[in-house]
């Protein structure tokens, strides 16, 4: 660099011009006898080299000073050095420089840090952010507002507010979400809760965000409970109507006294159908009962390729008579699940059975089965048919208890199914066009 060259230059010169007077020293030492010249060039020389080294260290003194306030990021000092000769000049004009353009990246990151703090704030989820002592890296309004606490300084101090809180956020990982129900100022309150592990600087860090669901789960419920009622009220009604109705039929027959003859066959049938249509009855509730007696999951290793196989095998005469196409798109590699693997498979039983029946019909049915592991560690399986597809009103009943478009179905099924896949932490969803088919899909 110029200054730096310049500067060389000077000290250069004055390293010469010291030997230059050093050599004449000697000369009047050895060969003359100019003592007063020879204490004046003594005194110049003693005066130059301590000029010299004086502005060498005082170069020094401003380069550590401005080394260092970039190691503190201090930017504030100015540097001037004009009055010192052009080549300190330029070394402080550039000094000056760097560290105008250090505060103007230390002005951009402020910004960018308070317009994310902003953003961070402003959201109605609750954040807190720990690391991996469990110590409090940040925590916004939301999450003090839910849990009425103005800061945590360590994940401790969720155990004060509920002790499954804290279990909940020390046993979260990347992906993984969790419902919790707990109690804040005798207010129940349903969190939906979720993780994020990520590393800042070096820095293990754990984003966990909690958000209060009460209200959108009520309002769900109440919706299920009035489809639920709608739906049972039907039903019952539907069996209840024709034995009052033959109830009051009998009861007059009864009235004439003695049955005989045709009397009495029609009061025989009547009592066949009340039978019948009690029975029935009795199915109908021992089906509801069982959507809640599901035994809870034996979680195992398995690997999902072989339990399509498997179910490849024991369906396979249902494809051939009717002709259908069965196909498996699986990645060579094992996809490794814990899951049930009894409750699964009655899962994938149902799905495939639903899919042969939207395929009835269809020029070349076919159905698929895909399954494979996703980056963030969960595992996607996947049932896809060519049938006729679900009418779009349609796809928001058919996960709803005893609701069926068949005239047999029970319509459970679907509804055990989704609940199944819930039980398994995973999620089953539908997508569908009327005409093309229909991909019913496990995440877990």
């Amino acid at each position: 660099m110029p200054m730096f060259k310049s500067f060389r230059v000077i000290i250069t010169l004055r390293i010469l011009f010291i030997i230059a007077l050093v050599l004449a020293l000697v000369y009047c030492f050895s060969y003359t006898e100019y003592y007063i010249t020879m204490f004046i060039l003594v005194v110049v020389i003693v005066l130059t080299v301590g000029d010299m080294i004086h502005k060498v260290n005082q170069s020094n003194r401003d380069f550590t000073a401005f080394l260092l306030g970039i190691k503190y990021e201090d930017f504030s000092a100015t540097y001037s050095g004009h009055h010192k000769g052009k080549t300190f000049g330029e070394m402080y004009d550039a000094f000056n420089q760097i560290n105008r353009k250090f505060l103007n990246i230390k002005a951009e990151k402020e910004a960018n840090h308070q317009y994310l703090q902003t953003i961070v704030e402003h959201v109605s989820v609750g954040l807190l952010c720990l690391d991996e002592e469990g110590n409090v890296f940040m925590m916004n309004k939301a999450l003090k507002k839910l849990l009425r606490k103005p800061y945590l300084v360590n994940a401790e101090a969720l155990k004060k507010i509920d002790k499954n809180l804290y279990e909940v956020v020390q046993r979260l990982h990347s992906g993984d979400k969790e419902l919790l129900k707990i109690t804040i100022d005798n207010k129940i309150v349903q969190l939906s809760i979720s993780a994020l592990e990520f590393k800042l600087q070096k820095q293990s860090l754990k984003l966990v965000s909690m958000q209060n669901i009460q209200s959108e789960l009520e309002e769900r419920e109440l919706e299920a409970w009035q489809k639920l009622i709608r739906i049972l009220r039907h039903e019952i009604m539907n069996s209840i109507s024709p034995i009052v109705s033959l109830t009051s039929t009998i009861e007059g027959m009864m009235k004439g006294g003695k049955l005989e003859g045709e009397d009495l066959d029609d009061v025989k049938a009547a009592i066949r159908a009340i039978r019948n249509r009690s029975e029935g009855l009795m199915h109908f509730t021992e089906t509801y009962r069982n959507l809640t007696r599901i035994p809870p999951p034996k979680f195992q290793i398995v690997d999902v390729r072989l339990l399509v196989q498997r179910l490849s095998t024991l369906l396979k005469p249902a494809f051939e008579k009717d002709h259908i196409n069965f196909q498996m798109q699986m990645p060579n590699s094992p996809v490794n699940c814990s899951i049930d693997p009894e409750l699964l498979e009655q899962v994938l039983i149902n799905l495939i059975k639903n899919a042969i029946e939207a395929v009835n019909g269809s020029e070349k049915p076919t159905i698929t089965v895909t399954a494979q592991k996703e980056q963030s560690g969960k595992t996607t399986i996947s049932v896809i048919d060519n049938g006729k597809g679900i009418e779009e009103g349609e796809l928001d009943e058919i996960f709803v208890p005893f609701y069926t478009t068949k005239v047999e179905g029970t319509g459970i099924g679907l509804s055990l199914s989704r609940q199944i896949v819930r039980m398994h932490k995973g999620r089953l969803f539908v997508q569908s066009v009327v005409g093309e088919g229909t991909v019913f899909t496990i995440v877990i």
